[in-house]
């Protein structure tokens, strides 16, 4: 019996979409490029999930690697971009139904310490029984090790925890699956493909 609803934060309570975060911030073609493949994609994207360094040496690394070219573009997109997006008030209000009706409500996400930071006074949060972020365990999905802080830290039986979350990687899931957490993909920001799902473990909101 699914007793616990676990929710990713990017792309399914929180819009990520990265091409239009980049059109706020890019004025050109090169400075779109840059940004998707020299700063979303740059290693420090990870060491920020990770809790290892903060913005500011993100910015001081980057410029550095590419000799202060788009320097101001940097500092703006990273001390800034995290602010474009927006909640997905219509899987706030799943989420607020599934409290209703006796559910426990988890956060297990990916996500940089300053962007929580921004988040963390959002309605959705004081649902929540249970939140783990990767920058403050130092660890990411889809390691194993992050789930099962999860597990121990609020007691939780796998098989009654259902995973949300879109990693189109499907790894997150192979993991989650792995250790006897119940889920599938869910499409990003798609909140009938979420009820979907809660529809195909009997869940009905």
């Amino acid at each position: 019996m699914i007793k616990n609803i676990i929710f990713d934060l990017g792309n399914v309570i929180i819009n990520y979409d990265q091409q239009a975060i980049i059109d706020r911030f890019a004025k050109t073609d090169e400075e779109k490029e840059y940004l998707m493949e020299d700063n979303f994609k740059a290693p420090e994207w990870k060491r920020i999930d990770l809790g290892e360094i903060n913005n500011n040496e993100a910015v001081e690394i980057i410029n550095k690697r590419h000799n202060n070219k788009f320097a101001e573009l940097t500092d703006d997109f990273w001390h800034n971009w995290f602010k474009m997006q927006k909640i997905n008030e219509d899987i706030v209000d799943i989420a607020k139904t599934l409290k209703e009706k006796g559910y426990n409500i988890y956060v297990l996400s990916n996500m940089a310490n300053i962007t929580y930071d921004f988040f963390k006074g959002h309605d959705f949060f004081k649902l929540c029984n249970g939140i783990i972020i990767s920058a403050q365990e130092h660890i990411k999905k889809p390691d194993e090790k992050i789930f099962n802080i999860l597990l121990n830290r609020y007691n939780l039986k796998a098989e009654e925890c259902l995973f949300i979350d879109d990693d189109d990687t499907n790894r997150s899931y192979e993991t989650a699956n792995k250790l006897g957490i119940l889920g599938r993909r869910v499409i990003p920001n798609d909140c009938n493909d979420i009820k979907k799902e809660l529809e195909e473990f009997n869940i009905q909101v």
